[in-house]
Protein backbone atom coordinates (compact mmCIF):
# COMPACT_ATOMS: atom_id res chain seq x y z
CA UNK A 1 0.00 0.00 0.00
CA UNK A 2 3.04 2.36 0.65
CA UNK A 3 3.91 1.72 -2.80
CA UNK A 4 0.41 2.42 -4.38
CA UNK A 5 -0.01 5.08 -2.59
CA UNK A 6 3.34 7.00 -3.98
CA UNK A 7 1.65 6.68 -7.27
CA UNK A 8 -1.08 9.20 -6.50
CA UNK A 9 -1.22 12.86 -6.58
CA UNK A 10 1.03 14.77 -4.63
CA UNK A 11 0.28 18.75 -3.99
CA UNK A 12 2.99 19.85 -6.46
CA UNK A 13 1.30 17.70 -9.47
CA UNK A 14 -2.05 19.72 -8.39
CA UNK A 15 -0.74 23.17 -8.96
CA UNK A 16 1.69 21.87 -12.35
CA UNK A 17 -2.14 21.08 -13.60
CA UNK A 18 -3.71 24.29 -12.40
CA UNK A 19 -0.73 26.60 -13.68
CA UNK A 20 -0.91 25.01 -17.60
CA UNK A 21 -1.95 27.48 -19.87
CA UNK A 22 -4.37 25.05 -21.90
CA UNK A 23 -5.66 21.67 -22.48
CA UNK A 24 -2.77 20.73 -24.47
CA UNK A 25 -0.10 21.96 -21.59
CA UNK A 26 -2.52 19.50 -19.17
CA UNK A 27 -2.46 17.06 -20.89
CA UNK A 28 1.46 17.24 -21.63
CA UNK A 29 1.81 17.54 -17.80
CA UNK A 30 -0.31 14.54 -16.45
CA UNK A 31 2.23 12.62 -18.73
CA UNK A 32 5.20 13.06 -17.09
CA UNK A 33 3.48 12.42 -13.52
CA UNK A 34 3.71 9.07 -11.24
CA UNK A 35 -0.25 8.80 -11.75
CA UNK A 36 0.23 8.00 -15.51
CA UNK A 37 3.38 5.81 -15.40
CA UNK A 38 1.85 2.70 -14.80
CA UNK A 39 -0.32 2.91 -18.33
CA UNK A 40 0.09 2.57 -21.86
CA UNK A 41 2.36 6.02 -22.62
CA UNK A 42 0.97 5.93 -25.88
CA UNK A 43 -2.32 7.63 -24.80
CA UNK A 44 -2.16 11.54 -25.17
CA UNK A 45 -6.10 12.06 -24.32
CA UNK A 46 -6.75 12.74 -21.01
CA UNK A 47 -9.69 11.52 -20.27
CA UNK A 48 -8.40 8.35 -21.84
CA UNK A 49 -5.42 8.34 -19.20
CA UNK A 50 -8.11 8.68 -16.29
CA UNK A 51 -9.91 5.89 -17.65
CA UNK A 52 -6.57 3.84 -18.10
CA UNK A 53 -5.42 4.78 -14.83
CA UNK A 54 -9.23 3.62 -13.10
CA UNK A 55 -8.84 0.26 -14.85
CA UNK A 56 -5.30 -0.31 -13.57
CA UNK A 57 -6.41 1.07 -9.99
CA UNK A 58 -9.18 -1.60 -10.10
CA UNK A 59 -7.25 -4.54 -10.94
CA UNK A 60 -4.63 -3.55 -8.49
CA UNK A 61 -7.42 -3.71 -5.62
CA UNK A 62 -8.90 -6.25 -6.91
CA UNK A 63 -5.84 -8.92 -7.17
CA UNK A 64 -4.88 -7.85 -3.72
CA UNK A 65 -8.43 -8.25 -2.04
CA UNK A 66 -10.02 -12.00 -1.48
CA UNK A 67 -12.42 -12.94 -3.97
CA UNK A 68 -15.56 -12.40 -1.20
CA UNK A 69 -14.51 -9.29 -0.77
CA UNK A 70 -14.45 -8.32 -4.17
CA UNK A 71 -17.95 -6.91 -3.85
CA UNK A 72 -17.32 -4.30 -1.40
CA UNK A 73 -15.58 -2.60 -3.67
CA UNK A 74 -19.38 -1.89 -5.24
CA UNK A 75 -20.01 0.31 -2.88
CA UNK A 76 -17.39 2.92 -4.66
CA UNK A 77 -18.01 1.76 -8.52
CA UNK A 78 -21.47 2.19 -7.70
CA UNK A 79 -21.58 5.70 -8.00
CA UNK A 80 -20.42 5.22 -11.74
CA UNK A 81 -23.12 3.50 -12.74
CA UNK A 82 -26.00 5.71 -11.29
CA UNK A 83 -25.95 8.43 -13.85
CA UNK A 84 -26.12 5.82 -16.71
CA UNK A 85 -28.97 3.94 -15.17
CA UNK A 86 -30.84 7.37 -14.69
CA UNK A 87 -30.03 8.16 -18.18
CA UNK A 88 -31.53 4.77 -19.22
CA UNK A 89 -34.78 5.00 -17.05
CA UNK A 90 -35.25 8.59 -18.08
CA UNK A 91 -35.35 7.52 -21.81
CA UNK A 92 -37.45 4.87 -21.16
CA UNK A 93 -40.22 7.11 -19.81
CA UNK A 94 -39.41 9.45 -22.66
CA UNK A 95 -37.82 12.29 -20.30
CA UNK A 96 -34.58 13.29 -22.43
CA UNK A 97 -33.87 15.14 -25.36
CA UNK A 98 -33.34 13.31 -28.15
CA UNK A 99 -29.77 14.30 -28.24
CA UNK A 100 -28.75 13.43 -25.00
CA UNK A 101 -25.13 12.25 -24.41
CA UNK A 102 -24.64 9.27 -22.38
CA UNK A 103 -22.47 10.29 -18.86
CA UNK A 104 -18.39 9.02 -19.35
CA UNK A 105 -18.18 5.56 -17.59
CA UNK A 106 -15.41 5.17 -15.45
CA UNK A 107 -15.25 2.19 -13.16
CA UNK A 108 -18.50 0.47 -13.27
CA UNK A 109 -19.95 -2.51 -10.82
CA UNK A 110 -21.84 -3.74 -13.99
CA UNK A 111 -21.58 -3.79 -17.42
CA UNK A 112 -23.04 -0.48 -19.40
CA UNK A 113 -23.97 -2.66 -22.48
CA UNK A 114 -25.87 -5.05 -19.86
CA UNK A 115 -27.41 -2.15 -18.27
CA UNK A 116 -28.51 -1.05 -21.41
CA UNK A 117 -30.06 -4.56 -23.11
CA UNK A 118 -31.98 -4.61 -19.07
CA UNK A 119 -33.66 -1.45 -19.97
CA UNK A 120 -34.26 -1.06 -23.41
CA UNK A 121 -34.64 -5.21 -23.90
CA UNK A 122 -35.78 -6.30 -20.67
CA UNK A 123 -33.32 -9.00 -21.08
CA UNK A 124 -31.20 -9.83 -17.30
CA UNK A 125 -28.62 -11.60 -18.78
CA UNK A 126 -26.00 -12.07 -15.52
CA UNK A 127 -27.03 -8.91 -14.45
CA UNK A 128 -28.15 -9.71 -10.24
CA UNK A 129 -31.86 -10.40 -9.31
CA UNK A 130 -32.04 -7.41 -6.96
CA UNK A 131 -30.94 -4.60 -10.35
CA UNK A 132 -33.03 -6.75 -12.82
CA UNK A 133 -36.57 -6.62 -9.86
CA UNK A 134 -35.29 -3.04 -9.41
CA UNK A 135 -35.06 -1.92 -13.04
CA UNK A 136 -38.67 -3.55 -13.46
CA UNK A 137 -40.09 -1.57 -10.88
CA UNK A 138 -38.96 1.69 -12.16
CA UNK A 139 -40.07 1.00 -15.94
CA UNK A 140 -43.65 0.50 -14.24
CA UNK A 141 -44.28 4.10 -12.89
CA UNK A 142 -47.17 6.05 -14.18
CA UNK A 143 -45.70 9.25 -15.30
CA UNK A 144 -43.07 9.75 -13.26
CA UNK A 145 -41.09 12.83 -12.84
CA UNK A 146 -37.19 12.97 -14.01
CA UNK A 147 -36.95 13.86 -10.02
CA UNK A 148 -39.12 10.66 -9.43
CA UNK A 149 -36.30 8.33 -11.39
CA UNK A 150 -33.49 9.87 -9.57
CA UNK A 151 -34.63 9.89 -6.13
CA UNK A 152 -35.82 5.81 -6.97
CA UNK A 153 -32.35 5.39 -8.31
CA UNK A 154 -30.87 7.20 -5.52
CA UNK A 155 -32.62 5.35 -2.87
CA UNK A 156 -31.55 1.96 -4.50
CA UNK A 157 -28.13 2.87 -5.06
CA UNK A 158 -27.59 3.80 -0.95
CA UNK A 159 -29.84 0.72 -0.03
CA UNK A 160 -27.49 -1.57 -1.84
CA UNK A 161 -24.21 0.43 -0.67
CA UNK A 162 -25.18 0.56 3.34
CA UNK A 163 -26.02 -3.41 2.82
CA UNK A 164 -22.28 -4.35 1.53
CA UNK A 165 -21.05 -2.06 4.14
CA UNK A 166 -22.60 -3.93 6.49
CA UNK A 167 -21.46 -7.04 4.96
CA UNK A 168 -17.65 -5.61 5.21
CA UNK A 169 -17.97 -5.40 8.99
CA UNK A 170 -15.99 -2.92 8.87
CA UNK A 171 -16.76 0.25 10.98
CA UNK A 172 -14.91 2.38 9.36
CA UNK A 173 -16.42 1.25 5.74
CA UNK A 174 -20.04 1.75 7.44
CA UNK A 175 -19.21 5.47 8.49
CA UNK A 176 -17.96 6.11 5.34
CA UNK A 177 -21.18 5.41 3.54
CA UNK A 178 -23.51 6.82 6.39
CA UNK A 179 -21.69 9.82 5.77
CA UNK A 180 -22.07 10.02 2.15
CA UNK A 181 -25.61 9.82 2.65
CA UNK A 182 -25.96 12.47 5.04
CA UNK A 183 -24.40 14.59 2.53
CA UNK A 184 -26.40 13.60 -0.06
CA UNK A 185 -29.60 14.51 1.66
CA UNK A 186 -28.08 17.75 3.19
CA UNK A 187 -27.65 18.73 0.00
CA UNK A 188 -30.97 17.81 -1.18
CA UNK A 189 -32.30 19.60 2.16
CA UNK A 190 -31.00 22.77 0.88
CA UNK A 191 -32.35 22.84 -2.48
CA UNK A 192 -35.78 22.24 -1.41
CA UNK A 193 -35.62 24.01 1.75
CA UNK A 194 -38.27 26.27 0.26
CA UNK A 195 -41.29 23.70 -0.17
CA UNK A 196 -43.14 21.82 1.85
CA UNK A 197 -41.95 19.34 4.48
CA UNK A 198 -44.55 16.37 2.81
CA UNK A 199 -43.17 17.44 -0.54
CA UNK A 200 -39.40 17.27 0.18
CA UNK A 201 -39.57 14.37 2.95
CA UNK A 202 -39.62 11.44 0.14
CA UNK A 203 -36.93 12.74 -1.41
CA UNK A 204 -34.18 12.16 1.34
CA UNK A 205 -32.23 9.09 1.63
CA UNK A 206 -32.82 6.41 4.68
CA UNK A 207 -29.89 5.36 6.02
CA UNK A 208 -28.08 8.21 7.14
CA UNK A 209 -27.19 9.43 10.96
CA UNK A 210 -29.63 12.73 10.02
CA UNK A 211 -32.99 13.24 10.99
CA UNK A 212 -34.97 13.06 7.57
CA UNK A 213 -37.53 14.86 9.15
CA UNK A 214 -35.28 17.22 10.83
CA UNK A 215 -34.21 17.91 7.17
CA UNK A 216 -37.03 18.74 5.39
CA UNK A 217 -38.18 22.21 6.59
CA UNK A 218 -36.44 25.91 6.52
CA UNK A 219 -32.69 26.23 6.93
CA UNK A 220 -33.07 27.02 10.11
CA UNK A 221 -34.85 23.27 11.01
CA UNK A 222 -31.95 22.07 8.58
CA UNK A 223 -29.21 23.23 11.00
CA UNK A 224 -30.51 22.44 14.29
CA UNK A 225 -30.55 18.38 13.13
CA UNK A 226 -27.52 18.85 11.90
CA UNK A 227 -26.61 19.84 15.06
CA UNK A 228 -28.28 16.91 17.05
CA UNK A 229 -26.64 14.29 14.83
CA UNK A 230 -23.00 12.97 15.15
CA UNK A 231 -22.52 15.03 11.60
CA UNK A 232 -23.10 18.29 14.20
CA UNK A 233 -19.06 17.04 14.91
CA UNK A 234 -18.01 17.34 11.30
CA UNK A 235 -19.57 20.39 9.86
CA UNK A 236 -18.85 23.87 11.21
CA UNK A 237 -21.18 25.09 14.11
CA UNK A 238 -22.39 27.87 12.23
CA UNK A 239 -23.51 26.70 8.74
CA UNK A 240 -25.46 29.85 7.59
CA UNK A 241 -22.34 30.81 5.98
CA UNK A 242 -21.74 27.30 4.69
CA UNK A 243 -25.00 26.59 3.56
CA UNK A 244 -24.62 30.29 1.73
CA UNK A 245 -21.82 29.39 -0.49
CA UNK A 246 -22.30 25.65 -2.50
CA UNK A 247 -18.57 25.35 -2.61
CA UNK A 248 -17.86 26.47 0.95
CA UNK A 249 -20.18 23.00 1.53
CA UNK A 250 -18.63 21.33 -1.07
CA UNK A 251 -15.37 21.96 0.85
CA UNK A 252 -16.94 21.09 4.35
CA UNK A 253 -17.96 17.63 2.58
CA UNK A 254 -14.49 16.67 1.27
CA UNK A 255 -13.20 17.24 4.32
CA UNK A 256 -15.56 14.72 6.32
CA UNK A 257 -15.09 12.47 3.63
CA UNK A 258 -10.99 12.71 3.36
CA UNK A 259 -11.13 12.31 7.46
CA UNK A 260 -13.30 8.94 6.62
CA UNK A 261 -10.69 7.55 4.23
CA UNK A 262 -7.40 8.58 6.42
CA UNK A 263 -9.28 6.56 8.72
CA UNK A 264 -9.11 3.05 6.86
CA UNK A 265 -5.10 3.63 5.77
CA UNK A 266 -3.40 1.51 8.56
CA UNK A 267 -5.61 -1.15 9.64
CA UNK A 268 -3.57 -4.16 8.71
CA UNK A 269 -4.93 -7.34 7.85
CA UNK A 270 -8.40 -5.94 6.44
CA UNK A 271 -9.89 -4.77 3.24
CA UNK A 272 -9.91 -1.01 5.00
CA UNK A 273 -6.66 0.30 3.34
CA UNK A 274 -7.34 -1.50 0.09
CA UNK A 275 -10.45 0.76 0.25
CA UNK A 276 -9.16 3.54 1.27
CA UNK A 277 -6.71 3.58 -1.66
CA UNK A 278 -9.35 2.57 -4.58
CA UNK A 279 -11.60 5.67 -2.39
CA UNK A 280 -9.00 8.18 -3.04
CA UNK A 281 -7.61 7.49 -6.25
CA UNK A 282 -11.40 7.89 -7.45
CA UNK A 283 -11.15 11.32 -6.02
CA UNK A 284 -7.90 12.24 -7.82
CA UNK A 285 -9.39 10.56 -10.86
CA UNK A 286 -12.77 13.37 -10.30
CA UNK A 287 -10.36 16.01 -9.69
CA UNK A 288 -8.09 16.11 -12.47
CA UNK A 289 -11.22 15.71 -15.07
CA UNK A 290 -12.76 18.96 -13.12
CA UNK A 291 -9.31 20.59 -14.17
CA UNK A 292 -9.29 18.98 -17.62
CA UNK A 293 -12.88 20.12 -18.32
CA UNK A 294 -11.95 23.61 -16.97
CA UNK A 295 -9.16 23.86 -19.52
CA UNK A 296 -11.34 22.65 -22.02
CA UNK A 297 -13.68 25.46 -21.57
CA UNK A 298 -10.44 28.21 -20.78
CA UNK A 299 -11.34 28.93 -17.13
CA UNK A 300 -8.62 30.61 -15.33
CA UNK A 301 -6.52 28.73 -12.75
CA UNK A 302 -7.65 30.49 -9.83
CA UNK A 303 -11.38 30.47 -10.77
CA UNK A 304 -10.53 26.38 -11.40
CA UNK A 305 -8.85 26.46 -7.88
CA UNK A 306 -11.75 28.13 -5.83
CA UNK A 307 -14.22 25.32 -8.07
CA UNK A 308 -11.94 22.31 -6.73
CA UNK A 309 -12.46 20.35 -3.24
CA UNK A 310 -9.82 20.13 -0.88
CA UNK A 311 -6.75 18.37 -2.19
CA UNK A 312 -5.50 15.48 0.24
CA UNK A 313 -2.46 14.09 -0.53
CA UNK A 314 -2.10 10.06 0.11
CA UNK A 315 1.40 10.48 1.03
CA UNK A 316 0.59 12.27 4.43
CA UNK A 317 -0.81 9.08 5.94
CA UNK A 318 2.37 7.04 5.33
Amino acid sequence: MGVLRHMLLTQADVDRLLGAHSLKETENILTELKLTDIIDQGISDGHSMLEAIGAWMRREVEVMSHPIHRVIFHILWLQEDAPLLALLLKQHHNLTRERTEEPTIGISAYDPVALQTLVHKGVSGTLPSHLVAFVEQVKAFDQPSPRTVDTAIANYIANLQLRLARASGSFAIRRFVTHQIDLMNIRTALRLRDEDRKASLPYLLAGGTVSRTGLAGNEKEIATAIARSPMGFSLPADSSETFADPIAFEQAAAHIMAADISAMWNVPLSIEPLFAFAAMTLSHLRLVRTILIAKANAIGPQEIKRMLPPFISATRFL
